[in-house]
C-alpha cells in the first residue's frame, strides 16, 4: 500500500484559550484529523490527499483575529512515525485498572493489559479522551454485552471491552490505516476472531444485525451530532452511549441533541480541557 505523507502544523497561540479550541474546530474542516498537545503547543496533522491548503490559510487568518499565532509547518513521512513514537511513548495507566502499553513495555503487575502499536494516521493514543473512554469502559463493566467502538482508531477500546468480558464487539473506522492497525492490535492482544473490525462509517451499522448495550464514540463534535440518530437506532433500551472528542463548551449542544433522541445524562467528566459524556437510552 502506498505510504501517505502528512502536513504537520505546530501552532503556538497567545492567549492559548479559547484560540486552541477554536483552532481544533476550524482545522477539522480542512483535512486535519489528528491533534496533539505539547504544553501550550497544538500539533495538527492532515493526510496529503485531504489537506486543503487554501482553507488552511483561511483558518490561520481567522485565528489571528482572536490571538497572536506562531506556526511551524513541514511534511512528515508516515514510515518515520514509529521510531519517533517509540522514543517518546509512555504507557497509559487508567487508575491502576487498565494499562495501555507498547509491545516493548513490560506488562503491568495487575489490571487489564492492552498492547497497542499506533500508526501515524491516528497518533499515539495519549490524548486525554483516550483515558476518559478507557475509564468509562471499565466503569460500565460490559460483561456479556454487545459493544460497538465507533471510530475505533487503534481498536484499543474494542480490545478493552472484549478483555473485560463483552460478548460481541464490533470496531468501525473510516480510515484504512486505522482499520488495518486495529486488525494488527487485535492479533497482538490474542483476540483473533473475537472482535469484528470493519472499514466504514455510521452507515455501516445498517449492515450489522446487532443491537448494542454500549456504544463508544470518541470522534469529534460535528460527527457525533450528525450520526447520533444512527447510533440510537442500534442502541438497546437502557443501554449506554459514551461520547468524547469535544470540549466542555460543546456539552450543551450535544446534550440537546441527545435528549431529543430519548437519552439522559448519567455522568460527565473532564480531563485536560476535554469532555466525556455517559448517556443512557431511556426509550422503552
Amino acid at each position: 500500500m502506498k505510504e501517505s505523507k502528512y502536513f504537520k502544523a505546530s501552532l503556538m497561540c497567545s492567549p492559548v484559550l479559547p484560540a486552541r479550541e477554536v483552532a481544533v474546530a476550524y482545522l477539522s474542516n480542512c483535512g486535519f484529523d489528528m491533534f496533539e498537545e505539547e504544553g501550550d503547543r497544538l500539533i495538527a496533522y492532515a493526510k496529503d490527499d485531504v489537506f486543503n491548503a487554501e482553507e488552511y490559510q483561511s483558518v490561520l487568518q481567522q485565528l489571528r483575529e482572536i490571538a497572536e499565532v506562531r506556526v511551524e509547518e513541514n511534511w512528515v513521512e508516515s514510515e518515520n512515525w514509529n521510531a519517533q513514537w517509540e522514543s517518546n511513548y509512555d504507557p497509559i495507566d487508567v487508575d491502576g485498572k487498565i494499562m495501555m502499553r507498547a509491545p516493548f513495555h513490560a506488562p503491568p503487575a495487575s489490571g487489564l493489559d492492552i498492547i497497542i502499536q499506533p500508526e501515524m494516521s491516528f497518533g499515539t493514543g495519549h490524548h486525554p479522551t483516550t483515558w476518559q473512554m478507557m475509564h468509562a469502559v471499565h466503569s460500565l463493566n460490559p460483561v456479556g454485552q454487545n459493544v460497538l467502538d465507533m471510530g475505533c482508531g487503534t481498536g484499543a477500546l474494542a480490545i478493552a471491552a472484549k478483555k473485560l468480558g463483552a460478548a460481541r464487539v464490533v470496531a468501525i473506522d473510516n480510515d484504512e490505516w486505522s482499520y488495518r492497525n486495529t486488525l494488527e492490535n487485535i492479533q497482538r492482544n490474542g483476540l483473533d476472531g473475537q472482535i469484528e473490525a470493519l472499514l466504514g462509517d455510521a452507515n455501516t451499522l445498517s449492515t450489522i444485525d446487532c443491537i448494542f448495550h454500549t456504544i463508544l464514540a470518541n470522534i469529534n463534535r460535528n460527527i457525533l451530532l450528525a450520526d447520533m440518530s444512527t447510533y440510537i437506532r442500534h442502541l438497546h433500551p437502557g443501554g449506554h452511549l459514551v461520547l468524547s472528542g469535544f470540549f466542555p463548551a460543546d456539552i450543551p449542544v450535544i446534550l440537546d441533541e441527545a435528549r431529543g433522541h430519548g437519552l439522559e445524562l448519567s455522568e460527565s467528566f473532564e480531563r485536560d480541557g476535554w469532555a466525556c459524556l455517559l448517556l443512557v437510552n431511556k426509550a422503552i
